[in-house]
């Protein structure tokens, strides 16, 4: 498949994340299922925003996009999405923007361009 062909069904597979995503942030809290494993908050605010920017940063590296590969617009995609999410849950009956929640997303944007970082070589592109 043409790097660029690749690049765009990376691009609509993240977008289409970045939407359920957000989809399933701005749901009421009384919708949401009751989950009693792993219902720590944070932790799936760290893993989603994990999973964004790494979907975001291997995005970037295929095709002509790879003139636009690079951590920072990663962070900086992912970190407006966290933003608007959190923002836009003082809207929703039932749900509350939070810092800590914020945070949290933070931290996963973070540990996924650090995970690229310090791990390159499993990030690498292989022909």
């Amino acid at each position: 498949m043409n790097p660029d062909r690749r690049a765009f069904f990376a691009f609509i597979a993240t977008a289409a994340y970045a939407v359920v995503l957000m989809v399933f942030l701005l749901l009421p809290s009384d919708s949401l299922p009751k989950i009693r494993i792993l219902s720590v908050d944070k932790l799936w605010h760290f893993l989603t925003y994990f999973i964004l920017t790494l979907a975001l940063m291997l995005s970037f590296r295929e095709g002509s996009y790879r003139i636009w590969f690079s951590r920072r617009w990663s962070f900086i995609l992912a970190m407006i999405h966290g933003g608007i999410s959190e923002i836009l849950q003082e809207f929703i009956p039932g749900r509350t923007a939070g810092i800590d929640d914020w945070i949290a997303n933070c931290l996963g944007i973070a540990a996924a361009i650090l995970g690229f970082k310090l791990f390159p070589k499993f990030f690498e592109r292989r022909e």
